[in-house]
């Protein structure tokens, strides 16, 4: 063989050598940028739960039941009272129509009152 085909042979080898090498460096950047895109999901998604815990009303516990007066019109009567995570939901109406809904934590607090006026 002349030198010059030896000369080509060994650029064409160093050359896909190269390839090989590139495809491999390719690969596992890759799965690095994978790797570090799935850890910053990861607390991404913890910092947002953590937000929406502190969101939350920490509901004080009461050590035992709790007294209220709750004021009502004449002819007012409840209609019904839920439970929720933030307190106590009571609908109060006249003749089965619903005139306000009264919000009250369980350490008997008004939070808020909703007038409902119908036309």
């Amino acid at each position: 063989m002349p030198k010059n085909q030896r000369l080509l042979k060994g650029i064409v080898i160093f050359l896909g050598i190269l390839i090989i090498a590139m495809v491999i460096i390719i690969i596992v950047a890759s799965i690095m940028k994978y790797k570090d895109q799935k850890s910053a999901e990861a607390a991404l998604v913890e910092k947002y739960q953590v937000e929406q815990a502190l969101k939350q009303p920490i509901m004080q516990k009461n050590t035992g039941p709790f007294a209220m007066d709750l004021p009502l019109e004449s002819g007012e009567e409840i209609l019904s009272v839920q439970s929720e995570d933030k307190g106590i939901i009571i609908t109060i109406g006249r003749q089965g129509r619903i005139i306000r809904i009264i919000l009250v934590d369980y350490n008997a607090n008004i939070i808020g009152t909703i007038n409902v006026s119908r036309p």
